[in-house]
């Protein structure tokens, strides 16, 4: 917020950006706020294992539920809070003409522009999504080979073994990132479809991208999983059918109280 309001000063005070200030810092804003969002989830992770590490549940299956749920509930503050705020907050508490709210002084509270809020939530949404993807699937990339590069390094041999060959390579870390991952992405084309229509457009394309990815990490650069007994996909069920009902709600809200839709028929049918 504070990010945003100090931008746009410079750029209103200049007559060329002045027309665009409002977009070229909700724009960069939303940059500056992936590269936090992708920097805090690897610290939320670590410290939701070593909360539920504290927890010393009394078997896997508890220990991994809880682990899950806790790693979720992080992630899901972390990737739509500021969403959250652009869609349900923001503007709300600026005040009015003479007595306008402010932060830290003379930084008077940050307004809508005139378009509304719905036009920056699609752009938070845009940034965030599609740039989540990108950066996801350029480490699914980089990092196993630069994992296996090193490993190979490390264990450099003349005339190895096929074992051998296949031991260097990276140790498979199991399913679990790849559902947070599908669950998070779930999460953006459903609670927020009616600011961003082209959001399952773009988490298409993802997972196509991300199957061929996949299909090139499991078969080229990882050891092979050790197969392990399911009953099915355990507490990510649970999370994924909350996540459906409470779209559900969340859609409502926005098309109630975000969007221009219902003044407009009140406007159109009321006069």
């Amino acid at each position: 917020i504070i990010y945003r309001t100090l931008v746009q000063i410079p750029l209103f005070q200049n007559e060329t950006t002045r027309p665009v200030a409002q977009m070229i810092a909700s724009m960069s804003g939303a940059m500056v706020n992936l590269f936090l969002i992708m920097l805090l989830g690897r610290v939320y992770e670590k410290l939701a294992l070593k909360l539920t590490t504290w927890e010393m549940h009394r078997t896997q299956s508890e220990f991994d539920d809880n682990l899950t749920f806790k790693v979720f509930l992080f992630q899901f503050i972390n990737f739509y809070s500021s969403i959250f705020y652009i869609a349900f907050f923001k503007g709300r508490f600026v005040g009015y003409p003479g007595r306008y709210k402010h932060i830290f002084g003379n930084l008077r509270n940050e307004d809508c522009s005139n378009g509304g809020c719905l036009i920056e939530l699609a752009q938070q949404l845009a940034v965030i999504m599609v740039g989540k993807q990108i950066i996801n699937n350029a480490q699914e990339i980089l990092i196993p080979k630069i994992k296996g590069w090193w490993h190979n390094k490390k264990l450099e041999h003349i005339g190895e073994s096929r074992m051998e060959m296949d031991y260097k390579l990276v140790e498979n870390e199991g399913l679990f990132q790849e559902y947070l991952e599908m669950v998070l992405q779930f999460g953006f084309i459903t609670i927020f479809v009616a600011a961003f229509p082209l959001a399952p457009f773009f988490a298409l394309l993802n997972n196509w991208v991300e199957i061929r990815l996949d299909a090139q990490k499991f078969v080229c650069e990882t050891r092979r999983a050790v197969a392990e007994r399911a009953e099915n996909i355990g507490i990510w069920f649970k999370i994924l059918d909350m996540l459906a009902q409470f779209a559900v709600i969340t859609n409502a809200f926005l098309i109630a109280f975000t969007s221009e839709f219902i003044p407009k028929l009140v406007y159109k049918y009321g006069h």
